[in-house]
């Protein structure tokens, strides 16, 4: 068979046309998934995700000895986002997709599924990234997360003792 010049057009055209179906899957598999089951705006995935980026953030070990997925983060934020205005609510929701799918090509899995070492590694280059917007955005979600963190019962005890207000308690 001789290649002509229209069937690299086709070829080219087919493969514009089937990367605008994936990203258009991809968007919409994104877009305003149903909550999972015990929580009021994440759903099952965006719970894990933010799960094993609390944990990568804070891994067991220290004083408490409590990891961020063990403090429950993900269902503080759950919590957090259905007192938030929709559109930040969806913005944050994207960014967690983002930041999970994000890792697809350059580890070969999603942030969630790496290993514990390297989310942990993946999330100090995010947060010194020279990218001001992704530093940033991966900022505000722990900031979110921080909060969790500090009225979490384990963490108050240690926390309060700072504060004479008695912080959290």
């Amino acid at each position: 068979m001789k290649i002509e010049r229209r069937h690299v057009l086709a070829a080219m055209a087919g493969t514009a046309a089937a990367g605008a179906a994936g990203v258009g899957t991809v968007a919409f598999t994104w877009w305003d998934p149903v909550p999972g089951q015990g929580l009021k705006v994440l759903s099952q995935h965006e719970y894990e995700v933010i799960q094993s980026l609390a944990e990568a953030w804070m891994p067991r070990g220290g004083t408490p000895e409590l990891s961020g997925a063990d403090a429950e983060l993900g269902r503080f934020l759950d919590g957090m986002l259905q007192h938030m205005p929709p559109l930040e609510t969806t913005g944050l929701k994207l960014l967690i997709q983002a930041l999970d799918d994000g890792t697809l090509l350059t580890e070969g899995a999603t942030f969630h599924s790496l290993s514990l070492d390297r989310r942990s590694q993946l999330l100090a280059e995010w947060l010194s990234s020279r990218n001001t917007l992704l530093r940033s955005a991966v900022m505000a979600l722990m900031a979110l997360m921080a909060m969790g963190w500090t009225t979490h019962p384990e963490v108050v005890v240690y926390v309060n003792e700072n504060f004479q207000c008695r912080f959290g308690l």
